[in-house]
């Protein structure tokens, strides 16, 4: 369906300067931006809570050179993070968008911590190949820092919850404080008793809110973004979900949308910013674009998420790249809770491998998540069966590291799992058995670990490489010698997680340039039209830097999209 043009009768319902589509963080601060240069603003969100995809994930933000990075004695240049965007992203994305959200982030981050109740705290998450030139070690993954959500009084109910597999027990931790608690490093106990006894301190809050009152990771950076929109009193509208743009002489000049079981027109004055987020859960798109992760039960992000914006964009005229693509990540699924979770973390642990269904290794399990994701995707494209792909550690293992849905727990334990869990995971008393029950060929199984643990004892994965990059390390165990992403598998019963080449997120979308405006087929930009975030084609291109490289953008072209918008600067 074309944009509707204006050359019919119409008749607009509200009116705005700009109005964003999507209540993510790169639509608020888009939203808390353009505010604060003088325009009227309306947000515009399609479920009934806020938040999006940014609520449920891990809430950073990679901006390289920011100001916590000097505040902790580490340097950076520009001239370090374009070269290592060029080695990463390569020219799949033109140098002046990357320079763009090079120089763009930094005072962006210096703006909200002195202007808005959004602020950020230093992590150590290294660069996904801080190896490769340019690449840094720590501090430019950004983490939102943890609020109380009785600051958000009655209105926390208003926020999307963080995804179930974030908490433990209903507690929240920071990223830094998982990395800690995970790898058991000095003072891991104190860490959990000190952020336990924070939250049941307060029964009241326990009986009152579905929420953790000390908000985390992405439900922390949106909870702070929603205190930043609501004191500049910026309308925020549920359940209202973008139909169609509105065009006038080639310009966008407002959107037809569906508010509850009402169709409304809202015009836009100074133009509507796209950051809707991707089309993860589209079947007909994934199948289309997504051939080889087709289910929409293998992706991480929100429901909503079916590509609203891009098709919106694409009726318009708007040019698409990187449709192919996503934030890959292999997942497993509970069918019952219907809940898809992604294996951040677990696959960095030693005494841990992933198996095709032959019964071989065929990636580096303790990659970061994005390439591991991608090497399931490539393996599949080359005609190999490895969805599902299984997941595979011994007792050992089970005792002293998370596993998917597993707690570390003694093998006793796992009478108490729940039946779903019980249902998803193998359980076997050898190799042999395992095999059998999966399928595997027998001898390719039992040599494949047997290889394995040759490399557990040597520390040097000849295969791939296994514990060489800083990321790999990162949610090792470092009491493990001689690598720390290295055991062998050994200690029956022997546990099997069948996981697939899931997503936190499409990565193709609306193609725009170096102020996030969408370009037409032609490679001109439709005026006042924007796209942020996964409504746009990425500018990470086909590769994933650091952590944060989803929502750091969507944040900085948001502010791009403000500012060119209003024809104001920060």
């Amino acid at each position: 369906m074309a944009a509707n043009s204006m050359t019919e009768e119409c008749r607009w319902d509200y009116s705005t300067d700009l109005l964003v589509v999507g209540s993510g963080a790169g639509g608020m601060t888009t939203a808390v931006v353009a505010s604060d240069l003088g325009a009227d603003v309306i947000v515009i969100e399609k479920s009934d809570l806020y938040g999006g995809t940014t609520a449920i994930s891990g809430g950073n933000v990679w901006i390289p050179c920011n100001p916590q990075m000097r505040a902790m004695g580490c340097e950076d240049t520009i001239e370090e993070a374009l070269t290592y965007l060029k080695h990463t992203v390569g020219n799949d994305v033109e140098e002046d968008k990357l320079q763009a959200y090079i120089e763009t982030g930094p005072s962006l981050i210096q703006y909200l911590h002195q202007h808005t109740p959004i602020k950020f705290i230093a992590g150590p998450l290294p660069d996904y190949y801080s190896n490769l030139p340019g690449g840094k070690r720590q501090y430019r993954a950004l983490e939102p820092s943890p609020i109380s959500g009785r600051r958000l009084g009655s209105e926390i109910h208003r926020i999307r919850p963080p995804h179930p597999q974030t908490l433990v027990a209903g507690v929240s931790f920071t990223t830094g404080e998982i990395a800690t608690v995970l790898t058991r490093r000095p003072g891991w106990l104190w860490t959990v008793l000190k952020v336990v006894l924070k939250q049941f301190a307060d029964l009241p809050w326990l009986f009152t809110s579905r929420l953790p009152k000390r908000l985390t990771l992405g439900a922390a950076l949106i909870a702070r973004c929603f205190l930043a929109v609501k004191h500049r009193n910026i309308p925020l509208w549920k359940n209202t979900s973008l139909v169609e743009l509105i065009s006038e002489n080639g310009r966008i000049i407002g959107i037809v949308a569906k508010q509850q079981d009402k169709t409304i027109r809202i015009a836009a004055k100074q133009g509507v910013v796209i950051a809707a987020g991707g089309f993860s859960h589209n079947a007909t798109m994934r199948e289309l674009y997504l051939q080889q992760s087709p289910n929409v039960d293998w992706s991480v992000a929100t429901r909503e998420n079916t590509g609203d914006g891009i098709k919106a964009g694409i009726a318009a005229g708007a040019a698409t790249d990187l449709m192919d693509e996503a934030w890959w990540i292999p997942v497993y699924r509970l069918p019952e809770s219907r809940i898809t979770c992604g294996m951040f973390m677990e696959r960095s642990f030693p005494g841990c491998i992933i198996v095709n269904q032959r019964g071989e290794r065929y990636l580096n399990e303790a990659a970061n998540y994005d390439a591991a994701g991608r090497e399931m995707v490539r393996a599949s494209r080359e005609g190999n069966d490895v969805a599902p792909s299984y997941y595979i550690f011994d007792s050992r293992f089970r005792q002293h590291y998370m596993a998917g849905p597993m707690l570390p727990m003694p093998k006793c334990f796992d009478a108490m799992m729940s039946k779903e869990v019980k249902k998803l995971v193998v359980k076997a008393r050898s190799l042999a058995e395992m095999a059998d029950k999966l399928g595997l060929d027998v001898q390719i199984f039992e040599d494949t670990v047997s290889t394995h643990n040759h490399y557990a004892h040597t520390g040097i994965d000849t295969d791939f490489s296994r514990g060489v990059e800083a990321y790999e390390r990162h949610y090792s165990d470092p009491t493990v010698t001689p690598n720390s992403t290295l055991a062998p598998i050994t200690v029956p019963p022997f546990y099997a997680i069948p996981i697939y080449p899931g997503d936190i997120g499409t990565k193709g979308g609306l193609l725009t340039d170096a102020h996030a405006r969408v370009l037409n087929t032609s490679g001109v930009a439709i005026p006042g039209l924007y796209a942020i975030g996964n409504s746009s084609a990425s500018i990470m291109g086909r590769s994933y830097p650091g952590g944060g490289a989803t929502i750091g953008p969507s944040m900085v072209f948001g502010a791009r999209a403000a500012m060119n918008a209003t024809g104001k600067s920060l």
